[in-house]
């Protein structure tokens, strides 16, 4: 039973439907440094966003860029639509992370 309400969890939400199996372009680390000013990073290249076991995870080459709990984080689609923006607890780095993915272009 546990296996039928993680996948409706993931087709109701209309966030998570369209990101999980997307190509990245590449993702960038959102952060402060001392002086306050708000500076980004770019921390992978060429992967892929997929949902495993209620999980966000954003695969760069073969490893783990992004990794956190869905149900702990916050994910938002760009106006624009070429991606979406992560917040939330990142068990690869063991901080709170704000991320950026930017998702590969095909013309369709």
């Amino acid at each position: 039973m546990l296996w039928f309400s993680k996948k409706k969890k993931i087709r109701n939400n209309p966030a998570l439907r369209e990101m999980d199996g997307r190509e990245v372009k590449y993702v960038t680390r959102m952060y402060r440094d001392e002086s306050g000013e708000q500076k980004s990073i770019i921390v992978g290249k060429a992967g892929r966003i997929v949902l495993i076991d209620d999980e966000i995870r954003v695969l760069c080459g073969e490893e783990d860029v992004f990794r956190c709990n869905m149900d702990r984080c916050e994910y938002f689609i760009h106006m624009s639509g070429d991606g979406i923006t992560v917040k939330g607890p990142n068990t690869v780095t063991g901080e709170d992370d704000h991320i950026m993915i930017f998702y590969k272009y095909y013309r369709k």
